[in-house]
């Protein structure tokens, strides 16, 4: 057998990247039986207590009584109760469980085994959870020996790695679905939303912003997927824009596209600045808006009322100085003097606890609930 110390780096390396591809376990399941001179090997998500298999991966199989085995023969298995019920990780060989005599007149062999040109296996169950099992089975033919205790000793060693990588697979799948929950919710918002880094390379970005930059609507697009300009004067404006929010000379950046009214709302990213970090964890990074006022962003009108006790006057001039507006145009917009808006705005930022417009407009950007009608 081939010494375990030069064979296990390259067999948990390549274990532990079916953590982020789970589709290639066939590919570790081969090296695996060829490590323990076998032809087929097995990696099963079953049932605790009854005869159910939910799900497999398997090299070297027929198919034909691979599905046999899933459907129906796994009710025959002579194996699957010990492995169940035995220590977590424990790794047992099939002459501990079955002799030679009885396992070559069991169905399980006729049905199972034979055609596949195996006789002695050994597995082990490494993790459960929820009434369900996964174990991994290495089977090879009766010529070859059975498993000895330093090959039943080797595949123990996999066991715990085995384990970590499906709990690790399990995180990972939990973070992907929470990250589609989030991006559905971002597309729902009626305004364009993205995350770019210092350099303008952009990271993600929610459906509206898409269809905006792809068409270069508002004078915006990507170029290598990087956010460039076409409808300002400069070309540089926009690093204009990140340096002061990098340099935290500003808050907000704002920048009027054309003669739509729309415009781009730049804001400085969140991002923790203390412990050890990996990668560029000290460069801010800039999370920006594409607002348009022909497709307002409505305010929740009942959430900023119980909220920040808004009137009605108050809550109507936030809703246009969310798209972007200063004051002036909003107070124009909304058929009231420049005095008058001035003194709305006033109050709104004494009730929400900020001090300047462009303060005020990343809170309302940010609160994305606020954002959302009630029948929305």
């Amino acid at each position: 057998m081939k010494d375990v110390v030069s064979a296990a780096p390259s067999l948990l390396n390549d274990l532990y990247e079916r953590t982020t591809d789970p589709t290639q376990w066939p590919v570790f399941l081969g090296k695996l039986a060829t490590l323990f001179r076998a032809d087929t090997a097995s990696l099963r998500l079953t049932d605790l207590h009854d005869p159910v298999v939910y799900h497999s991966y398997t090299i070297g199989f027929q198919q034909h009584s691979n599905q046999r085995y899933e459907s129906e023969a796994v009710g025959l298995d002579p194996f699957r109760e010990r492995i169940a019920t035995g220590p977590l990780g424990e790794v047992l060989e099939s002459t501990s469980i079955i002799s030679d005599q009885d396992f070559e007149r069991s169905e399980h062999y006729q049905t199972v085994f034979r055609p596949n040109g195996n006789f002695y296996a050994m597995g082990t169950q490494f993790e459960r959870e929820g009434g369900r099992g996964m174990h991994i089975g290495i089977h090879r033919p009766k010529h070859r020996g059975c498993f000895t205790r330093e090959e039943v000793s080797t595949l123990e060693f996999f066991s715990p790695h085995l384990q970590r990588v499906i709990r690790l697979s399990r995180l990972l799948n939990s973070l992907n679905e929470s990250l589609r929950q989030a991006n559905r919710a971002l597309d729902h918002l009626p305004f364009g939303v993205w995350h770019m880094d210092a350099a303008l390379g952009v990271d993600w970005m929610n459906a509206a912003a898409e269809d905006a930059l792809a068409t270069n609507t508002y004078g915006l697009g990507l170029r290598r997927g990087r956010l460039r300009s076409e409808s300002t004067n400069s070309p540089d404006v926009l690093k204009a824009m990140v340096r002061k929010l990098t340099e935290n000379q500003s808050l907000t950046e704002t920048l009027k596209l054309g003669q739509t009214g729309a415009c781009l709302v730049m804001t400085q990213s969140l991002q923790t600045r203390t412990g050890f970090h990996i990668g560029r964890a000290h460069v801010p990074g800039i999370l920006c808006f594409l607002l348009d006022a022909g497709r307002p962003a409505h305010l929740n009108q009942s959430q900023l009322t119980t909220m920040y006790n808004l009137t009605p006057a108050e809550y109507r001039l936030a809703s246009f100085l969310v798209t972007g507006l200063d004051v002036s145009e909003a107070s124009a917009l909304l058929q009231i003097s420049p005095h008058t808006g001035r003194t709305q705005l006033k109050s709104i930022m004494q009730k929400t606890g900020v001090n300047r417009q462009a303060a005020l407009q990343r809170m309302l950007l940010l609160s994305a609930d606020m954002l959302r009608q009630p029948d929305e």
